[in-house]
């Protein structure tokens, strides 16, 4: 049975229908746009949620209303900075919105539906997710990366971004939620492994 999302938005009318709905009324207008961008009772997964922008997003995610931001990050149990993080997410919402770490290998396909499905199964819904674990040896040469060491960057920032995806979608379509799903791109070949001996190799 095909998924059909939820193309109205539930604070419809908004934007320009808003306004030309009320057109001839003397009722003030209450601006909407934050209410768009609210996550309130949303549940979702960002995968790199250890540290770095993954762990910036998931507070971001958790300020605006989500319930509970699940963290997907390879090491066994979380930093101090994680750590630090949940707590102030706790006592900014009072209780309301949580941060929850789960150790998994974004390489491992199996491991990976399977933890998003647990999260379903205890949560009941999907609402978003935020693809954002990766890696970059930024002390390679571009011209003479190793085959091994490029095959494991592909591995986590190609296969691990399209299973952590498969994995958010698999739960919205479960519970017919309609979700979101963010892929952050590498910025490897913009901010890293730029050195380069070819004196023909553009260094700005």
């Amino acid at each position: 049975m095909p998924f059909t999302p939820q193309t109205t938005s539930p604070l419809h009318p908004i934007g320009v229908t808003a306004a030309v709905n009320a057109s001839g009324s003397d009722a003030p207008p209450a601006p909407k746009i934050f209410d768009e961008f609210r996550l309130t009772d949303r549940v979702g997964i960002v995968s790199g949620g250890n540290r770095g922008l993954g762990l910036e997003m998931a507070l971001a995610l958790a300020e605006a209303g989500a319930r509970v931001v699940y963290c997907f990050d390879l090491p066994p149990t979380p930093g101090e900075e994680w750590s630090k993080t949940s707590e102030f997410v706790r006592k900014m919402t009072k209780g309301s919105g949580r941060l929850e770490y789960i150790s998994v290998d974004v390489r491992n396909q199996k491991a990976v539906w399977d933890a998003a499905e647990k999260i379903g199964d205890r949560e009941g819904r999907m609402d978003f997710c935020v693809a954002a674990a990766g890696i970059l040896k930024p002390d390679r040469d571009c011209l003479a990366y190793p085959a091994n060491e490029f095959e494991e960057v592909m591995d986590v920032n190609v296969n691990g971004v399209l299973y952590t995806a498969q994995a958010a979608g698999r739960q919205m379509e479960r519970f017919k939620c309609s979700g979101s799903i963010i892929l952050v791109a590498s910025m490897s070949g913009s901010l890293t492994n730029r050195v380069c001996s070819s004196p023909h190799r553009d260094r700005r």
